[in-house]
């Protein structure tokens, strides 16, 4: 089993943490699955027959052929050979579906938001991070894990940790140990998201997050409020002004990021 160290390949091949983790995915036989970075197939194979229809996305050129070869024949199953941060993964599965990932830690961020803006959502995204990662996905306010990942997701989703995955299930064996998350996309959620003033809001508050709120809606470039402006701001929202980001909930950010479009002058974007 050969892992190639620029696409960050670690192959879970603890098969008892296999079906913990297909399980906690609880995908049913009238569901497809996608499943992005496959490998060899160590999670696929206890899906096989189980779910409607199983697509998967590898971008290695000889897993996509192993897998294709295994497998290319089935009804069943779509193996795609392709980079799933380039490819349309919306056209390739029909609702309803479900997510699963082996995620490399290299792209953990950009392909996790890539999953929580399909659309139409998945019913359940399950992935399995590097477990300061997946801390910070369910972090709760105040925390010191705590960013603007976690309000990133739990604005959009519900997310938990399902377990914890020690480093030695993988082969080559990781420097750090990972954890499985479950994220459950929340359709109201989605459609109310002010997007893209959520991102704007928490990438200018956690890049200050030791500063006061107020402070930060002063001194931004993004917002730039005079002092009485950023109070009564943070006031309307039963804000302290004084509070400092990481102690601010996810749906006060929603909230918060929604009134700045308004001070600013912006049209909310479709969701």
């Amino acid at each position: 089993m050969t892992a190639r160290r620029s696409l960050s390949q670690n192959f879970l091949v603890d098969p008892n943490l296999q079906r913990k983790i297909v399980d906690a995915l609880g995908a049913g036989p009238g569901e497809e699955v996608l499943e992005v970075g496959p490998g060899h197939g160590e999670l696929s194979r206890h899906l096989l027959g189980e779910v409607a229809r199983l697509v998967l996305v590898e971008k290695d050129d000889e897993l996509a052929a192993e897998l294709t070869g295994r497998w290319g024949e089935r009804p069943d199953v779509l193996v795609v050979h392709g980079d799933a941060l380039e490819v349309d993964l919306a056209t390739l599965v029909r609702p309803p579906y479900r997510v699963l990932s082996n995620v490399p830690y290299a792209i953990t961020s950009p392909l996790l938001f890539l999953f929580l803006d399909l659309r139409p959502a998945p019913e359940r995204i399950v992935v399995t991070v590097q477990r300061e990662v997946g801390e910070r996905i369910v972090a709760d306010p105040g925390s010191k894990a705590y960013g603007s990942l976690s309000v990133g997701v739990q604005a959009r989703a519900r997310a938990w940790t399902a377990f914890g995955v020690g480093r030695k299930a993988f082969r080559p064996v990781p420097d750090v140990d990972s954890v499985t998350v479950v994220i459950e996309p929340d359709p109201a959620r989605i459609a109310a998201l002010p997007e893209p003033g959520l991102r704007r809001l928490t990438r200018a508050a956690f890049g200050r997050r030791r500063k006061q709120l107020q402070t930060i809606l002063r001194t931004a470039p993004e917002y730039a409020l005079e002092r009485d402006e950023a109070e009564a701001t943070c006031r309307a929202l039963g804000l302290e002004p004084r509070i400092r980001p990481e102690k601010v909930a996810p749906e006060t950010f929603v909230a918060l990021a929604r009134r700045l479009e308004a001070v600013r002058g912006e049209s909310r974007p479709d969701a």
